[in-house]
């Protein structure tokens, strides 16, 4: 297994695992079709570039990816990350590739000193016993407000 960050010169290969994985979970997805022109010019726009996207791959197909993005609280210095997205491919999962994937990703939070990183998490089975399983971390249920300000459509 081979990670590397999501590039121009490799999101053909990203584009080819989302197509997987749009036909095999796509009610996990969060969109319903894949926009490759507007995936490529994301990865060009400023706002994307501070949500880098970490690949999994085995050999040379992409099997993983995890999504995330750095912030931090002027006032204490306190510094986060956030994950917006972890995914595998069905036939790859329970490898170790998740939790490889969260390695690369924390190494980035050590090399970027954040103190402290969190997701939203799917309470699904597999992926409840997959999350009960970090150590030092904390599972809860705290109540999210989640407000549209551009109008969908």
């Amino acid at each position: 297994m081979t990670f590397e960050f999501l590039t121009s010169e490799n999101v053909d290969k990203y584009i080819e695992y989302l197509n997987i994985a749009m036909a095999q979970e796509p009610d996990m997805m969060c969109s319903d079709r894949i926009d490759e022109v507007a995936l490529k010019k994301r990865l060009e726009d400023s706002l994307y570039k501070n949500t880098p996207s970490i690949l999994a791959l085995d050999g040379d197909k992409v099997v993983g990816r995890i999504e995330y993005h750095f912030y931090g609280c002027l006032q204490d210095g306190y510094r986060m990350a956030y994950v917006d997205w972890i995914y595998v491919l069905s036939e790859f999962r329970h490898k170790g590739i998740a939790r490889q994937l969260f390695g690369e990703f924390e190494k980035e939070c050590i090399k970027n000193k954040i103190d402290q990183y969190y997701l939203i998490r799917s309470t699904e089975s597999n992926a409840d016993r997959f999350y009960r399983s970090f150590e030092n971390a904390e599972l809860g249920d705290e109540p999210i407000l989640r407000k549209m300000i551009v109008k969908e459509g």
